[in-house]
């Protein structure tokens, strides 16, 4: 009976520490799960922030945590793999078109036009480096006082280029000259290049056209009283008088006659009333002479200042004076049988001709200032 107690009680014993125990086991086992669970969920909460925890291996069955730091840089990322590309061969670039720019255009030649001489040959040359890299044509004009005479198109004025053109002109005798603009122009899109140059057109004196023709009296003289004027005129295409070629101021006295005559004898130097001379004499008629304005003596430095101050005006004693220029112009271009026509006129069929003041005081002054004497100090 007492070992049956005995072995009851040993049974509830047993009994009561395996309920112990097993309520510690159960306690353990949920107590490591909210561990466990609690710190899934701080870790889903803080993973973007901390770095996973590492596990030391050692004799424990428990799970030491080691300390963690924040980091102070920036994860090291793997650097992404670039495609190398080798370099392409250098391009040099263009040089710009220098254009028109480049160029320079010279102009030459016997640039002067007579009757003897009538055709100009203009020679256009082209330097400069302009055009090495295009050698783009052009338009090459020539123009006369800005009137196109020749246009040359697809001209190439490459270096050294060259062109000539020829210029005629036509003269006569009584044709009025001046000189003459010659252009010449580069064109290539709006861009032009132009040059000028200028040719001097002589036309011969009327004495030269008046000895090629052969004509013995190329010139009637008429002296208009009244106006103290001389005008010389030529012959027209149908040989009459009706061309003015002349007109010079002059000085008649009141014993100067009206009516028609012609030119007879002639000296370079001739005795005057008042025992003084005159240049380059002309007879007209009787006493009456075309002459300088009196000296007096023959010397060309030796003129009558104050009666020379006065032409223009009706003073002398009835010839017709004249400067020693114009004088001059008679004596060696309207020989012995030209007429001379003095007459008296309100008007004049050209412009009054002036004359010529000297200053007395001049140390120039006993000089004609138009005499043609290369010793005239004017």
């Amino acid at each position: 009976m007492k070992r049956r107690l005995l072995g009851i009680a040993a049974l509830l014993v047993l009994a009561a520490g395996f309920g112990i125990f097993w309520g510690l086991s159960g306690n353990t086992d949920r107590a490591a799960a909210e561990s466990t669970e609690k710190r899934l969920s701080t870790s889903v909460r803080t993973a973007a922030e901390t770095p996973p925890t590492q596990t030391a291996p050692g004799p424990s069955s428990e799970t030491r945590t080691e300390p963690t730091t924040e980091a102070t840089t920036e994860p090291m990322t793997e650097a992404p793999t670039e495609e190398v590309i080798e370099p392409a061969e250098p391009i040099e670039p263009a040089e710009p078109d220098p254009g028109l720019s480049g160029l320079k255009i010279k102009l030459s030649g016997e640039l002067y036009a007579t009757p003897d001489h009538p055709k100009v040959k203009l020679r256009v040359r082209f330097s400069g480096d302009g055009f090495e890299a295009t050698n783009e044509p052009c338009v090459l004009e020539c123009r006369r006082d800005g009137v196109l005479l020749k246009r040359v198109e697809n001209f190439l004025p490459g270096p050294d280029a060259k062109k000539t053109f020829t210029v005629r002109f036509h003269f006569s005798r009584y044709m009025k000259v001046s000189p003459v603009t010659m252009t010449v122009r580069l064109i290539r899109g709006d861009e032009i290049l132009s040059e000028e140059t200028v040719i001097d057109v002589r036309n011969d004196p009327d004495e030269v056209w008046a000895r090629k023709s052969g004509d013995s009296h190329p010139y009637w003289i008429d002296v208009v009283r009244s106006q103290n004027t001389v005008i010389v005129y030529g012959k027209d295409s149908s040989g009459s008088y009706t061309v003015p070629v002349k007109a010079f101021v002059c000085s008649t006295g009141t014993a100067t006659p009206r009516g028609t005559y012609s030119i007879g004898y002639k000296y370079p130097w001739g005795a005057l009333f008042g025992g003084v001379y005159g240049q380059y004499v002309s007879h007209i008629t009787g006493h009456i002479l075309f002459h300088s304005v009196p000296y007096y003596s023959m010397n060309k430095g030796n003129l009558e200042t104050a009666e020379y101050n006065k032409l223009g005006t009706t003073c002398s004693m009835g010839c017709v004076r004249l400067p020693v220029r114009d004088a001059k112009w008679i004596f060696d271009n309207c020989p012995a049988g030209t007429t001379v026509h003095i007459y008296d006129s309100d008007t004049l069929p050209v412009a009054k001709p002036q004359s010529i003041h000297i200053d007395p005081s001049d140390w120039r002054a006993g000089w004609d200032p138009t005499d043609p004497d290369p010793n005239n100090p004017w």
